[in-house]
């Protein structure tokens, strides 16, 4: 039995993202701050259905892993950081490294981590060239294609490609539509993307090669691009 996370003004049933209210948005990350790690913690959490956390650092360690020379002379960019578990997890195969978020509170918990090489910044997403120097690689872990559609998904890709260096990578996640109705959260707020879809949106957003990472069926998808 799958159940249906309860809506909220994102797309499928409202207009905060879609329209980019950032002020809301910024808001509703900033309810979810005081217990964001806690939760993270927990198997049970929806965050974590299907392995997706974990799944994301095993993926990213092994990309960095494979490209440990060019990583160590390079900053990384993590958009929409939360408190900083992901930068945390690989900031010592970097130079240096960025974390970026619309939410105060966010950011406010993740620079109380004092984590070695990195700095946090309340930021848009949308504008990550204009708010970091250019990086080895921008992650996400947070499904932000899928918060905000096609079409601003899109926009996203592309600032992410334009804030890389010549050989730079992403690795961002998102919803996958074939594995929607295997799990037990689908939200009805946020969009499931075909892998095809994100290949075609990742072309539009400039970048030359691409590949999604893993099995089709899984709940979660992960871009790679370069």
């Amino acid at each position: 039995m799958t159940i249906p996370d309860s809506p909220t003004n994102e797309p499928g049933s409202g207009s905060v993202y879609v329209n980019r209210q950032l002020d809301r948005i910024a808001a509703r990350w900033d309810s979810k701050a005081a217990v964001w790690d806690e939760n993270l913690k927990d198997p049970a959490c929806h965050l974590n259905e299907d392995g997706a956390y974990d799944r994301f650092l095993e993926k990213l360690l092994g990309i960095i892993q494979a490209r440990r020379e060019f990583c160590s002379t390079q900053g990384i960019i993590d958009a929409g950081c939360a408190t900083g578990l992901v930068l945390a997890k690989v900031i010592s195969s970097f130079a240096w490294g960025v974390g970026m978020d619309i939410s105060s509170e966010m950011i406010k918990r993740a620079q109380a981590k004092h984590i070695p090489n990195a700095r946090f910044i309340i930021g848009d997403c949308f504008d990550i060239s204009g708010n970091c120097p250019k990086a080895g690689a921008v992650v996400s872990r947070g499904v932000l294609l899928s918060h905000y559609g096609h079409h601003q998904g899109e926009i996203l890709l592309r600032s992410a490609r334009t804030a890389l260096v010549e050989g730079g990578f992403i690795l961002w996640d998102f919803l996958n539509r074939a594995g929607r109705a295997k799990f037990q959260h689908v939200p009805r707020n946020k969009t499931f993307f075909d892998p095809p879809e994100i290949c075609a949106m990742a072309t539009r957003a400039g970048f030359g090669t691409y590949m999604i990472i893993g099995d089709d069926d899984r709940r979660v998808g992960l871009l790679f691009a370069q």
